[in-house]
């Protein structure tokens, strides 16, 4: 057994103290469950090439789409979107156009996947975009960075048991283009 210092309560209590300060709240956590689909859209949204972003801008505008199919809304704040920045490889400071506008073409890509996602999870029965939306996808989460990896905790709600016959891998994930992987807590 070791000896404890009368100072272990204190130094406890300012590491919790930075690693809270250090989190980052999202809104939008449950985007990890597209993961499986994200490479593929990014490729035929004409933004990827060859396990790459094609351009800056390319990236930034996948930060958008991303954020598009969690809420249906051309318009964000850049405070909802770190997150969507992490997963498209771009540091949380990067200053992201308030504005995307999207073709129609792009709109019915991005509700494709959407379907798909929904078609491919029996579980959780008949769903509309919007329900999958505001069920799993608009979810408060925390994220926070470590030396290396990135790590996201998401809320946990009651259905949350449907995981466990979802079709979706999203413990870990690791883009190309991103320089550490995403660790995901999702209590279920």
């Amino acid at each position: 057994m070791g000896i404890s210092s009368e100072n272990e309560p204190a130094k406890r209590s300012k590491i919790n103290e930075t690693l809270v300060k250090n989190n980052i709240a999202v809104k939008n956590a449950g985007i990890v469950l597209l993961n499986n689909y994200i490479v593929l859209l990014f490729e035929r949204l004409g933004l990827v090439k060859d396990n790459d972003f094609t351009s800056v801008e390319n990236q930034k505008k996948a930060v958008q789409y991303l954020q598009y199919i969690v809420t249906g809304s051309q318009e964000t704040e850049n405070i909802y979107l770190p997150l969507n920045k992490v997963l498209c490889g771009l540091s949380i400071t990067d200053n992201i156009p308030d504005r995307i506008d999207i073709t129609h073409e792009n709109k019915s890509l991005m509700e494709g996947l959407l379907n798909a996602a929904i078609s491919h999870w029996p579980a959780i029965g008949d769903c509309s975009i919007n329900g999958f939306r505001g069920n799993w996808l608009v979810r408060d989460g925390s994220l926070l960075e470590l030396e290396e990896i990135w790590e996201l905790a998401v809320e946990k709600r009651a259905y949350d048991i449907l995981l466990n016959k979802s079709p979706y891998s999203f413990s870990i994930i690791k883009y190309p283009w991103m320089n550490k992987p995403l660790h995901v807590i999702w209590p279920y």
